[in-house]
């Protein structure tokens, strides 16, 4: 299992700033759908979550418009896989924060962003390790109230959200368009309103001017 595969991207966007490579494309599929989830409903959406799936979860914090988000094994300590994200995203806010605001393109941090990232998680890695087991112990109460969702609900709901935003789209469009067809019809009744005064006022004038100087 390839833990602590890694993606970084804006939660306001949906867009991709840094992955590491893995050879399970539906993790990376997955990671793109959840961050497109996460900018419809940004800023509501969770700052801390688990996500299930069948053999892995995917763990996420957002932090300043940044998601950090993380897919590992099912018996990779949860709590090491949030002080991993906390690592990593300390790190990428000491040497790119200032440059988040201007990332527009996709994997905009990667070059700059890979070999740090890299070094973070060949120090995660092995939850066995003498140091790992030590911050573990350290945090264990920091872990128990994030909460654990199935992923595919989580997907599901943001296709619903999807749907209601296009159906939102659809009712604004229609609704310009009938102002636009009342107002003209406004329009149309006002010109003929007018007609009528306009017929009846040059009537008048031409009657005057016959009458009185002719």
């Amino acid at each position: 299992m390839e833990n602590l595969t890694t993606f970084i991207g804006r939660a306001d966007t949906g867009m991709l700033l840094v992955e590491t490579m893995t050879t399970q494309p539906s993790w990376r599929t997955q990671a793109k759908q959840l961050l497109r989830s996460f900018s419809d409903s940004y800023p509501h959406t969770p700052s801390r979550r688990s996500l299930e799936n069948d053999d892995c979860y995917i763990h996420y914090i957002i932090e300043a418009n940044v998601s950090f988000m993380t897919v590992c094994d099912k018996s990779y300590p949860k709590g090491l896989a949030y002080q991993f994200l906390e690592d990593v995203h300390q790190r990428f806010t000491q040497e790119l924060g200032r440059s988040i605001p201007t990332y527009d393109r996709p994997y905009a941090a990667q070059q700059a962003f890979d070999m740090t990232l890299d070094k973070i998680r060949q120090k995660y890695f092995d939850p066995n390790s003498p140091e790992n087991i030590a911050k573990m112990e350290k945090d264990i109460s920091a872990i128990q109230t994030i909460m654990v969702s199935n992923i595919q609900e989580v997907l599901k709901r943001g296709e619903k959200l999807d749907r209601v935003n296009n159906l939102s789209q659809d009712l604004m469009a229609e609704s310009k368009r009938f102002k636009s067809s009342a107002k003209y019809m406004n329009f149309q009744i006002w010109m003929k309103q007018m007609g009528f005064y306009i017929g009846g006022g040059v009537f008048v004038l031409g009657v005057l001017y016959w009458r009185f100087l002719m």
